[in-house]
């Protein structure tokens, strides 16, 4: 997971954000409403650099954050928002008083776990040459140095 806050001048670094990415969470700050459109950019960004082996966007949740706080963002709007640009789910959330996490990562995660069940991608890393291979099936060599 990556944290991008203010992060919109590196635009050109964010394919190696999404890299591998089985899914996404976008945060807007629900307080302050032009952080809407950063959220948008996000995952119209998101959309056009990374998809699932059938070409379909990947799983991503919309976290309209500072739900503890009074805001201008009703229900209508936030549904309104994930409908129209998306997202498989949007939830309200408070980073301060723990309120919305769990459920939006939960459904988050059962939605990912689903996509793999359907055969849209397979774990990435362990497809990929050139990573390191962590199995115990390597070859040991005995080492005839006196030293070491």
């Amino acid at each position: 997971m990556y944290y991008t806050k203010r992060q919109d001048r590196y635009g050109v670094m964010t394919r190696v954000y999404y890299k591998d990415a089985h899914a996404a969470i976008i945060v807007l700050d629900s307080t302050r409403e032009r952080t809407i459109e950063g959220a948008l950019r996000w995952k119209t960004d998101l959309d056009q650099k990374v998809t699932l082996a059938d070409g379909s966007p990947v799983p991503a949740i919309l976290l309209a954050n500072k739900c503890d706080i009074e805001n201008q963002l009703g229900d209508d709007k936030l549904y309104d928002l994930e409908t129209n640009n998306g997202f498989v789910g949007s939830f309200r959330t408070s980073a301060k008083e723990s309120v919305g996490i769990e459920e939006a990562f939960k459904f988050l995660a059962s939605t990912v776990i689903s996509t793999e069940q359907g055969g849209q991608y397979d774990v990435p890393f362990l497809n990929r040459e050139g990573n390191v291979n962590l199995d115990d099936n390597s070859t040991h060599y005995k080492n005839d140095s006196k030293c070491c």
